[in-house]
């Protein structure tokens, strides 16, 4: 499974995937920017738009609800989780208005998400066209090993 949580439409994976069944998609993206890509677009099983201005409660909202059809909808071995930061308010690329802490919660479902069907989870980092990104991302990841969502290890 591919979660794909970049701002922008996921049209690489899901051309290399087109006809894999082996394979379910999962994209929440902003239809309104690059790269509109509509030939991709019916490649992905599970398309979740989100327009321009889209604030951090309608986005954990639609990503709640999109977990929970994918729950129902495929059982897969392993999941790849784009993790973009393109999502964040200010991005002058993924024009959503997403706060710090909803990257957090937003990473916080995903792995949940993974962990409750005792799934692999391999994150991916992408998207994200400030500098604040980097703060964004380690945070999110502090949070994580913070919970006892995910293990780090320490030097």
């Amino acid at each position: 499974m591919i979660i794909d949580l970049d701002a922008h439409q996921g049209n690489g994976h899901e051309t290399d995937f087109a006809n894999d069944r082996r394979v379910y998609i999962l994209d929440m993206f902003n239809p309104q920017i690059y790269p509109h890509d509509y030939e991709a677009r019916r490649y992905i099983h599970q398309k979740v738009e989100v327009k321009i201005g889209t604030t951090t409660e309608v986005y954990l909202k639609k990503l709640d609800e999109a977990l929970e059809v994918a729950a129902h909808a495929f059982d897969p071995e392993l999941i790849i989780y784009n993790a973009g930061t393109d999502i964040l308010e200010g991005d002058p690329l993924g024009l959503l208005k997403i706060s710090p802490s909803g990257v957090a919660s937003r990473d916080e479902k995903v792995f949940l998400f993974a962990r409750e069907r005792n799934i692999p989870i391999v994150m991916l980092t992408s998207g994200g066209y400030m500098k604040s990104s980097a703060r964004v991302i380690a945070d999110s990841i502090a949070n994580l090993s913070k919970k006892h969502i995910i293990e780090t290890v320490s030097s």
